[in-house]
């Protein structure tokens, strides 16, 4: 094997509900706010459309994914041939991480961001560099610093998981006009349908002129169709027939696509969705406490404390499983029973 997978280890989920009850003999339920899922599922139309086709699994799916491809394409206003999709970003990352990066290439992202980027990285045995985080965010300057001749690949997350950050439209374009243009820039938008800002880049209109900019999104978020495994990135035609060699077949299953048509289609739920959790999201941040969080555009919000712990143990006595972090907590944004019950004990701890 590659020795370089012995200093690795394998994904690790979000705590088990009930093997928490046991450890901490937690009575009633316990509500799994640790991974930043959509709880209120995905669109009814979704779910019907899966039952009607359940009749249909035992053919392989369309291994190119045209009608889904498709469906993107048009709403978007792009070419499908931009368009490659993967079994969740996951896919996605390790199909772009293994068809560019060569033994001994840099790779440049943040300290604190999505771990399938450094993961993947390390597989491919790429020389690695971690980025500081600013106030919680990219620093954009700083990874610019770093650019040189080696660098073969820069990920960038926006909003940034796990802090809730995001850079701007400007950023973007002044950070874009200085690296070269035949690095690639792969940036994440995972929870780019929960945000509000209006000064979140447009990053579909940035690739007019940015041919090494990559675009990544998912239906596991705001669509809520996590467990039907579907993420997908719109780049440059020419590049992306080169990742379909990399791409396994059959990656996407039947039913997963007929269910993200079926969701993509209906945005009147995806902008309920959005509207419901900008407001759950404001709630946390108008108790004198947030000045402990991130500023968040996401369906999440980290919290900053050294008492990591002690958080995490005072959140789950209120029925709320969290995502720890070395130097904060990372807080789902869930339903107002639940989030009004984790502001209480916000409200009353020591950070």
């Amino acid at each position: 094997m590659k020795t370089q997978i012995e200093n690795l280890s394998a994904y690790q989920p979000g705590l088990n509900p009930e093997e928490l009850k046991k450890s901490y003999n937690i009575e009633g339920p316990l509500y799994k706010l640790a991974s930043n899922e959509n709880l209120y599922g995905p669109s009814p139309k979704a779910k019907k459309a899966i039952k009607d086709k359940i009749d249909n699994i035992q053919y392989y799916p369309d291994t190119t994914s045209l009608n889904l491809r498709k469906a993107i394409g048009d709403t978007l206003n792009i070419d499908e041939n931009r368009i490659l999709l993967g079994a969740g970003l996951d896919d996605i990352i390790t199909i772009i991480s293994r068809a560019i990066i060569k033994p001994g290439d840099k790779l440049i992202t943040s300290n604190l961001t999505f771990g399938q980027y450094y993961h993947n990285g390390v597989i491919e045995s790429a020389n690695i560099v971690k980025s500081p985080l600013k106030n919680g965010k990219f620093d954009l300057d700083n990874i610019l610093e770093e650019v040189d001749d080696e660098t073969a690949l820069i990920w960038l997350c926006n909003p940034n998981n796990p802090t809730g950050t995001y850079f701007t439209h400007n950023e973007l374009i002044e950070f874009l006009n200085k690296v070269p243009s035949t690095i690639p820039v792969a940036l994440d938008e995972a929870y780019g349908e929960f945000v509000t800002a209006e000064d979140f880049p447009n990053a579909l209109e940035l690739q007019e002129k940015y041919k090494n900019l990559f675009v990544l999104r998912t239906f596991s978020k705001a669509y809520g169709l996590a467990s039907m495994r579907i993420g997908y990135v719109i780049g440059d035609q020419k590049i992306i027939e080169k990742f379909n060699i990399i791409k396994p077949p059959f990656n996407i299953g039947r039913l997963s696509e007929i269910a993200a048509i079926t969701a993509y289609k209906d945005q009147d739920y995806i902008n309920d969705i959005k509207l419901k959790n900008a407001n759950e999201r404001q709630k946390f941040f108008e108790i004198p406490e947030s000045k402990h969080f991130y500023p968040s555009e996401t369906n999440f919000i980290f919290v900053n404390t050294e008492n990591v712990n002690k958080l995490f143990e005072e959140l789950l006595k209120v029925g709320c499983i969290t995502r720890p972090f070395p130097h904060g907590i990372r807080i789902t944004i869930g339903f107002p029973e639940q989030n009004d019950a984790m502001i209480n004990v916000l409200k009353n701890f020591t950070y």
